[in-house]
């Protein structure tokens, strides 16, 4: 008995020893995502954005060659399709703030769950949006004054994108996820050689390639569909095989209601602001349709070329949103505070910095969409503008992530819902339609929206309020080891 006693406290201590182990890897793991340089998730995903957007550029340079009016149709198009993405990414927001502030908190199980509930909210609201867009296409492109050819290109553009819009769901679940826990590197690679295809695939739809019939527009919205589909199966296969992602699959029918509504909570909001400014921009694009077709080129051509500009402070505020997440998840409010202030100061650096080159460069850079006279002085004209719109745009794309990763996030919704629409859309009218500005005037009223958001956005942030606002419960979160609070 004394013999089977002594091999039971070995046993025992075994085991214990093991769990201190186990519960110093996690500790250390935690510290390791806290104390992680913004560089680290910055640099990936911004070469993620850097590749999607220049493969952008490139379908767009690409359907220009094959005709000025699918440029039109594909530009009106991506509105719908951001609108899309945008539904979509409330639940990879949810996801986002509260995998970063349970990972940040060492709720490791509670990380997962809110994995696999995201998974469950993407997957009904993809059927749902697929089914109204490839059914409700022609009532949705019957809003606008579109010439007979447009219109054409623009409903299979949208019919078959909209049906395959469903793998976009699952890339931006499975994205976020990988992102959450630290590997922002795998969403990079998987999307370059989705758009790699895709770019490929509208060689073979554009201009025949290997003998192949030309299927002009149709073709492109296939090969975007068909790159969205290669970028999911890739993502999957990654998250598999990341030990440090757990997603407790067995369980999915046992996912607490909580964690749903904690999603939820986080998500719509989000996405309320996201949506509003989505219908803005459409109702924005109804305006200069009205303009004429060479003024809807010259919006979608600068804001093309502007992608380019602001996406390097996209980004800092895409990672500086999972920073603020493992910071308040550990309780770290101050150390936040200080990080945000520095992430906008670098990101208004960056933004003017490449504004000015755009500027300086502007006539070589629109000639290489477009020759047409009358386009290229409206672009010319744009690129102006777009010193007061960028530089109001980066609170907005930096400070509001961060108010997003701290769980504060009703307040970027009303913000947006009294300015985007008070002073983006009422203004627009007013300059580019009834005083007769035309696109001038309507960027001149966006301009406007970005910088009184902004205002709005950074006094929230100066406040504090924000701390309160954490989904963790901080009574439950031991304290980080020594050094943690990098």
């Amino acid at each position: 008995m004394e013999k089977k006693k002594r091999k039971l406290d070995k046993h025992n201590h075994i085991a214990s020893h093991s769990s201190e182990k186990k519960g110093r890897a996690d500790e250390l793991h935690t510290h390791d995502r806290i104390s992680m340089p913004l560089a680290a998730l910055a640099v990936p995903m911004y070469l993620e954005n850097l590749l999607r957007s220049l493969f952008s550029s490139v379908d767009v340079f690409m359907v220009s060659a094959y005709s000025e009016k699918a440029v039109a149709a594909v530009g009106l198009i991506n509105q719908f399709s951001f609108f899309l993405i945008l539904v979509y990414t409330m639940v990879g927001a949810g996801a986002s703030t509260l995998i970063s502030q349970y990972l940040g908190a060492r709720k490791n199980r509670e990380a997962g769950d809110a994995g696999i509930a995201s998974f469950v909210l993407g997957t009904g609201f993809a059927i749902i949006l697929s089914l109204g867009t490839v059914f409700g296409a022609h009532g949705i492109l019957g809003l606008y004054k579109l010439e007979p050819e447009v219109y054409k290109f623009a409903w299979e553009y949208l019919v078959i994108y909209g049906a395959g819009s469903v793998f976009v769901a699952f890339n931006i679940v499975q994205g976020t996820i990988l992102r959450a826990y630290g590997y922002p590197k795998d969403t990079m690679w998987a999307n370059m050689i989705a758009n790699v295809c895709n770019v490929f695939g509208n060689a073979i739809a554009l201009y025949g390639l290997f003998g192949l019939p030309v299927t002009g527009v149709a073709g492109v919205a296939v090969s975007t569909v068909v790159s969205q589909i290669i970028a999911c199966v890739i993502l999957a296969v990654m998250i598999r095989i990341r030990k440090g992602v757990v997603l407790p699959w067995k369980d999915i029918f046992k996912i607490p209601g909580e964690m749903y509504r904690k999603l939820l909570f986080i998500g719509v909001p989000t996405a309320g602001e996201n949506v509003s400014y989505s219908v803005m921009q459409m109702v924005i694009i109804g305006f200069i349709a009205q303009v004429g077709t060479a003024a809807m080129n010259a919006h979608v051509y600068t804001y093309t070329i502007l992608r380019f500009v602001f996406m390097p402070a996209l980004t800092v505020g895409g990672a500086g949103q999972l920073k603020v997440g493992y910071l308040v998840g550990a309780k770290k409010f101050e150390i936040a505070e200080r990080k945000v202030w520095g992430y906008f100061a670098l990101s208004f650096a960056l933004s003017m910095s490449l504004m000015l080159l755009c500027y300086l460069l502007r006539f070589p850079i629109i000639h290489i969409f477009t020759k047409d006279a009358a386009t290229v002085a409206m672009v010319a004209t744009l690129f102006l503008i777009s010193f007061f719109r960028e530089s109001g745009r980066i609170p907005n794309i930096v400070v509001i992530p961060a108010l997003k990763g701290s769980g504060d996030v009703i307040y970027p919704v009303i913000c947006g819902l009294i300015f985007m629409w008070g002073i983006g859309v009422g203004g627009a009218w007013f300059l580019g339609i009834k005083m007769g500005l035309g696109l001038a005037g309507v960027w001149i009223a966006i301009a406007a929206d970005e910088w009184l958001r902004g205002i709005a956005i950074s006094l929230r942030w100066k406040s504090g309020a924000w701390k309160s606002k954490a989904l963790v419960h901080h009574d439950e979160v031991e304290p980080l080891v020594p050094g943690a609070e990098i």
